[in-house]
């Protein structure tokens, strides 16, 4: 009985593990407007576009650190470009909502 409730837990969490993996995808960051041309409403959808993709992206980078301590070698290097990217859509936005502020 032990045994058989022991290759359950063992099953259970070979499970997780597969979903977790599965789950790590990183998604394409948004189209960030012109921001000496772009209307207030395209500055606030592309802001609301840009903090879903940062917590996304937050997401995806707790699912490849799980993969990492699990055993997957290069996560880092995903870790590190999933980071890389929100750096560059953060820069991205900012340049362009100084630019729509200063119209």
């Amino acid at each position: 009985m032990k045994k058989r409730v022991a290759a359950i837990v063992l099953m259970a969490g070979l499970g997780v593990a597969g979903v977790a993996r599965a789950e790590c995808t990183l998604g394409t960051p948004p189209a960030v407007p012109d921001g000496s041309k772009a209307a207030e409403a395209d500055m606030q959808a592309a802001s609301a576009a840009v903090k879903k993709f940062m917590a996304e992206t937050q997401d995806y980078m707790s699912c490849v650190e799980f993969e990492g301590k699990n055993g997957n070698g290069n996560w880092q290097k995903k870790y590190n470009d999933a980071v890389d990217q929100m750096q560059k859509l953060a820069s991205d936005f900012n340049k362009q909502l100084k630019a729509f502020k200063s119209k």
